[in-house]
């Protein structure tokens, strides 16, 4: 059998896979250009073609200096930056660095692999050149939970199953450098269709493992006849923690795994990484535990990622927020649950210092140079002789927290100018902007005038 699922070198580290994941919409690394977006899974694009391509440009050439293996882009595709042509330039730079550019593609929902434009490979055009395909709710009415361009279809049908299956070869063939794809069998809310209900044996709310069962090995065969190499990630939307919620409530998103979800993982396809959410099961939610019963499965069959949404608006978060504990204790767990990779979003530009330390700790914590994901260990040999030191560095967190805690910015802007003083300059920059970022929290939690 080819070993298709990310290969470390055995120096790597208990983490031997690093991803970002991103929407082409709210990826800003080529500043000072107008039409990014802050938050969003159904947004149309707003930027330019160019600043498309320099936004991904900048990243994949940073994540190639960095150690970050991959780069997933959802909406990859669309006709308003450049199409397949656009792909292609950005598939060339992904290669000249050595990192993965992947494509987010849905299978029932998200856009399919052509996310926005005149494609006979878009879901939308599908579905809507064939409404019986439509996915719907119990009482038979077209299911569509977001926007319009996550309109969502039928698992069921074979119409749309072929459908699937002929995109994705369509997309490796026409991107033959293409790195990979995470594959999304869709959360927006399951077909209850007769055929749907008649199939599935368990509860399906907003996302069934049953179909990933079924949908996942026949897209990840027609996409291994095209590109036998490619990486393939799968999502899951669950935790590894058994789900403790009421029989009566399906497990949604980012809740524990049920007891069924085993035997639909045994029928994935081998050599995939599956992916897993971290957001309710750890810091700064807490809202659910994880234990050590959160254990993936150990076979080499599957590499196993954990992710989560720091540093972005998504589950409370704030975009660009220092994370780095956070960071730290998802990657420990990660690692106790099984996960020998992690995948964090990247859409903000390390210019904001507190996404590049956050984007630092992702490729160090759980790296050969610090195994144990130590956040201490972190400080000391990345974070410290960007910021000034151990001392400087164990600051600079402490007051990028403050933003959650608006009455107490003042004393650190007083104290951060202080520091600057005896700083050199790309120091005193980082300083600069975390001082900035902190006053807008303060400006917005003062009273009108």
């Amino acid at each position: 059998m080819t070993t298709t699922a990310p290969t470390p070198s055995p120096a790597s580290g208990p983490v031997r896979t690093r991803l970002f994941w991103t929407w082409d919409h709210c990826t800003e690394w080529a500043l000072n250009r107008p039409g990014a977006q802050t938050i969003g899974a159904s947004n149309p694009y707003f930027r330019s073609r160019d600043s498309f391509v320099a936004d991904y440009t900048r990243l994949l050439k940073w994540c190639g200096q960095h150690g970050i293996d991959g780069v997933v882009v959802w909406g990859l595709l669309r006709d308003v930056h450049g199409g397949i042509d656009a792909a292609r330039q950005l598939c060339d730079v992904a290669r000249e660095c050595g990192v993965r550019l992947l494509a987010g593609a849905g299978i029932n929902a998200y856009g399919g692999v052509y996310y926005q434009g005149n494609s006979p490979y878009s879901l939308a055009a599908h579905l809507e050149k064939h409404p019986d395909l439509y996915a719907v709710d119990p009482n038979g009415a077209k299911l569509r939970n977001l926007p319009t361009m996550h309109q969502v279809a039928c698992p069921s049908r074979p119409e749309n199953q072929d459908f699937a299956v002929t995109s994705l070869r369509w997309l490796f063939e026409q991107l033959p450098t293409l790195g990979g794809v995470q594959i999304e069998s869709g959360d927006t809310g399951m077909c209850q269709c007769r055929l749907c209900r008649d199939r599935r044996q368990f509860p399906a709310g907003v996302l069934s493992w049953e179909d990933m069962a079924m949908l996942y090995p026949m897209t990840v065969k027609a996409i291994r006849a095209v590109a036998p190499d490619a990486w393939i990630a799968c999502e899951t939307y669950s935790h590894p923690e058994p789900y403790a919620g009421p029989a009566e409530r399906p497990p949604g998103f980012g809740d524990g795994k049920p007891v069924w979800a085993d035997a639909c993982l045994a029928k994935f396809p081998d050599d995939i990484l599956v992916q897993w959410v971290a957001d309710f099961h750890g810091p700064p939610r807490n809202d659910h535990p994880w234990t050590d019963a959160a254990k993936v499965n150990a076979s080499p069959r599957h590499t196993h990622l954990m992710r989560a949404h720091f540093g972005t608006h998504w589950m409370g978060n704030i975009r660009g927020e220092l994370a780095l504990d956070w960071i730290a204790a998802m990657v420990q767990r990660g690692i106790a649950s099984g996960c020998t990779a992690t995948s964090l979003f990247g859409e903000v530009s390390p210019f904001n210092p507190s996404a590049e330390l956050n984007y630092l700790a992702l490729a160090n914590l759980g790296s050969a140079a610090n195994p144990t994901a130590d956040i201490n260990v972190f400080r000391r040999d990345v974070a410290a002789p960007l910021l000034g030191g151990v001392e400087p560095a164990t600051a600079f967190a402490e007051f990028a927290r403050r933003c959650r805690q608006p009455a107490r910015i003042p004393d650190a802007l007083t104290e951060i100018r202080r520091r600057m003083a005896g700083l050199d300059a790309a120091a005193a920059r980082r300083w600069t902007c975390l001082a900035a970022w902190l006053a807008s929290f303060a400006e917005d939690a003062a009273p009108a005038k």
